[in-house]
């Protein structure tokens, strides 16, 4: 997926350390479905991963991890795409220009859940509770701003 800072991803693996935290930090996975721009007309487009059906999360020892099993529907012009992988997904449709970093979410339970976080409400239980570990400092130091910019956002949407 494209980066929304423009920065390169940096990528972290298993460091010899061991010990028990080393797969919560040394794996990664991403969600089975992703909202993307279209890359047509710039709206809302469901990336699901056709490989791990079934499965809310994908990890990086999964078998789609390494092959292109996003199949793309825009939800708002006719655009459809087939076998797409990770690196060729567009940018994350729910992302918000702060007095910081790019706020980004994978897709709407994602977004849900740093909202919660954002609006110190607790997000033990949610299925997304893994991912508060990878929230910004920025996005903590400028939640005020973020908050504004979700709630834009979900408005705009629901409309």
């Amino acid at each position: 997926m494209k980066n929304p800072t423009g920065t390169k991803l940096r990528k972290t693996g298993f460091d010899g350390s061991g010990g028990s935290t080393h797969i919560r930090y040394d794996h990664k996975r991403r969600p089975n479905l992703i909202h993307i721009k279209c890359p047509k007309c710039g709206g809302l487009a469901l990336a699901q991963d056709q490989v791990s059906e079934g499965n809310e999360f994908v990890g990086d020892l999964s078998q789609s991890w390494y092959e292109s099993p996003f199949k793309i529907t825009c939800t708002e012009c006719p655009y459809r795409n087939e076998g797409v992988s990770y690196d060729g997904l567009t940018e994350p449709y729910h992302q918000f220009k702060g007095r910081g970093d790019i706020l980004w979410a994978y897709n709407s339970t994602h977004l849900e859940m740093i909202y919660k976080y954002l609006k110190n409400v607790s997000v033990k239980g949610h299925p997304y509770e893994f991912y508060q570990t990878y929230i910004h400092g920025d996005w903590i130091k400028y939640k005020e701003t973020y908050i504004k910019e979700i709630e834009k956002h979900l408005f705009k949407t629901r409309k």
